[in-house]
């Protein structure tokens, strides 16, 4: 089994916080063995890939949280700028 740990340091609590909640569709929506746990810690994001058979789909699970976390940091950005 492969496992990966992504930790992301926001501006806040607040801002690391809303995007663990923005990731959280994508926490529940993992399936079988593989599991997607998200949690911050201050302003410390931190979300673990557990389960992953093989390197490769590890390797393009974490691409798909990179991509959601870029999307979530993205909308928050400009929420948090109107």
């Amino acid at each position: 089994m492969f496992e990966a740990e992504i930790s992301v340091r926001y501006p806040s609590h607040t801002f690391a916080k809303s995007v663990m909640k923005a990731l959280a569709p994508d926490d529940s929506a993992s399936g079988g063995k593989l599991r997607i746990k998200s949690s911050v810690r201050g302003a410390v994001l931190r979300v673990r890939v557990v389960g992953c058979e093989r390197v490769e789909s590890l390797q393009a699970t974490i691409q798909d949280v990179f991509r959601c976390l870029h999307a979530a940091e993205s909308s928050l950005t400009r929420i948090a700028h109107r």
